[in-house]
């Protein structure tokens, strides 16, 4: 009863409201509530020029600072504003009616009807307000996400451990531990490992390089005829083997060869590449393009076919910037071999004193001065570890990393010979097929009706085109690729060469303290 009250209670605005209008036509007072409601509009937005905001009152004095309706209170309103009045009332009770009837259908149309005017208890505060939609598109957009190209990509993790000799004295050789994770459909177990020797990771380069034509293929480390079992040795081909065979899984392209698919998983490897080699002149016969097969087709497995001549200046530059880079990290090698064999000395020659001081400390009586000989000995002897571990570390370190982009070089020139040879059989095979249409021009000139010649010339100048794009769009297609691989090439040697470097200088640091 109290709020019903408050809510006929009159006020200011409901003084003026309730006055009757004036009709147009100067008739008398009348009672209708459609012409009321379009009189109590224009006050009402008045009050909303006055004190509210976009979002209803803000700041008005009959309202209580900073406080709201509760939200069992705004409940508990809501049927009081949306039920009409019946339509027999005194005119003092029309405003109550009228402002009854806005809260209905009209007042969803019309967020203004509760405004300053409005008794106390009718009156509510801001809606929440909802963020738009694209300000939660931002949201999820700034958390971090993987692409989909990421998310497809299958990821690999391969070690290369455990060397160990195998056979007799004439075909002993090291095998290693081919360990592989990965999440590719593509293989039958998520993990699994695979014996392999040193060819058969030369096997592996041969049949990417062949498969891929135009890709730099990481390469392995050179062979070794003279200490290949020496321990040092041995340690650093395998680190070696284990960055070519990670470079090649995380290659976008070299990723889903299928001779990487059988080295890697293959228990029975040799037969495996047997079968593979016996139908390999079926695959290359059928110039599908697959594998090898366009590669042999159009004639690229022979010699270079004359000199070649670059006209691309982006290659040009290329090949003369990789030549003075070769230079340089060889030269650089060498330093790096220098600095490691004179490590190696200075350890032999700690050790040497260090065996002396033994010796004379284990001849010498007295004890004030056996005791400082045999500590100065031990002393040496850390040094000679040191000296040992220091010459290690500067070749696993930064020298590999020299080694392996001497050889990524090789590879990369060995794909520029690709390309050469792509070039010498795309304008062999423009040369042949102007020879076919010389000869099938010849043919209808003599106005000879040879019909079968005729057929047979044109099926030959048909195969010639045939030859000749397949040809001009290879040449083509590995120059894109070639440009591609270059950039990665550029893109990785800056990372290798930085984490090379921080992990060589740690080392030193580390060995100065000790």
């Amino acid at each position: 009863m109290e709020g019903e009250a408050q809510k006929i209670k009159p006020t200011p605005s409901n003084l003026s409201s309730s006055n009757p209008p004036r009709s147009p036509a100067g008739r008398g007072p009348r009672t209708p509530r459609t012409p009321r409601r379009a009189e109590l509009q224009p006050t009402r937005l008045e009050a909303l020029d006055g004190g509210q905001g976009p979002l209803g009152p803000l700041g008005e004095e009959s309202l209580a600072p900073d406080t709201g309706p509760t939200p069992p209170l705004k409940e508990q309103n809501l049927p009081t504003r949306t039920n009409q009045q019946p339509r027999g009332r005194a005119p003092n009770a029309g405003a109550g009616a009228g402002a009854g009837v806005e809260t209905g259908a009209g007042a969803a149309a019309r967020p203004d009807t509760f405004g300053a005017d409005a008794p106390q208890n009718l009156r509510r505060g801001p809606p929440p307000v909802r963020p738009p939609p694209s300000v939660l598109e931002n949201r999820r957009q700034a958390q971090p996400s993987v692409s989909v190209e990421q998310a497809a990509k299958p990821s690999f993790s391969i070690t290369v451990g455990d060397p160990h000799k195998v056979g007799d004295l004439t075909s002993s050789h090291i095998v290693y531990q081919v360990g592989t994770k990965t999440s590719s459909k593509a293989y039958k177990l998520s993990e699994f490992t695979v014996s392999r020797r040193y060819r058969d990771f030369l096997w592996l380069y041969t049949s990417l390089h062949t498969n891929n034509p135009g890709i730099v293929v990481p390469p392995p480390p050179e062979k070794q005829a003279v200490g290949r079992f020496d321990t040092n040795f041995v340690e650093s081909r395998r680190s070696a083997l284990e960055r070519m065979l990670n470079k090649v899984a995380t290659h976008p392209i070299l990723q889903h060869d299928s001779d990487l698919k059988i080295f890697l998983e293959s228990d029975a490897f040799a037969m495996d590449v047997k079968h593979r080699e016996h139908k390999e002149p079926l695959a290359l016969g059928d110039g599908s393009g697959k594998s090898g097969g366009m590669f042999s087709s159009l004639g690229l497995g022979g010699g270079g076919g004359g000199k070649f001549v670059e006209h691309d200046d982006w290659f040009h530059d290329r090949r003369i910037y990789l030549d003075a880079l070769e230079n340089q990290l060889k030269a650089l090698l060498k330093s790096i071999d220098t600095v490691a064999a004179q490590r190696k000395m200075l350890a032999e020659a700690a050790g040497d004193f260090s065996a002396s001081l033994h010796a004379l400390a284990a001849v010498e009586l007295s004890p004030s001065l056996s005791g400082p000989l045999e500590g100065l000995s031990d002393i040496q002897l850390r040094i000679r570890e040191l000296y040992e571990r220091q010459a290690q570390t500067d070749v696993l370190t930064l020298g590999i990393t020299i080694d392996e982009y001497i050889r990524l070089i090789s590879s990369i020139k060995t794909a520029f010979q690709q390309r050469q040879k792509a070039y010498h059989t795309w304008h062999a095979a423009e040369s042949e097929l102007a020879k076919r249409k010389a000869t099938q021009d010849k043919v209808l000139r003599s106005g000879k009706t040879q019909q079968d010649r005729l057929n047979q010339l044109q099926a030959d100048v048909g195969e010639g085109e045939r030859r000749y794009h397949q040809a001009r769009l290879l040449y083509e297609d590995m120059g894109q690729l070639m440009r591609g691989e270059l950039e990665r090439f550029e893109r990785e040697k800056v990372e290798d060469f930085k984490a090379g470097l921080e992990t060589f200088l740690e080392g030193q640091v580390e060995a100065q303290k000790e």
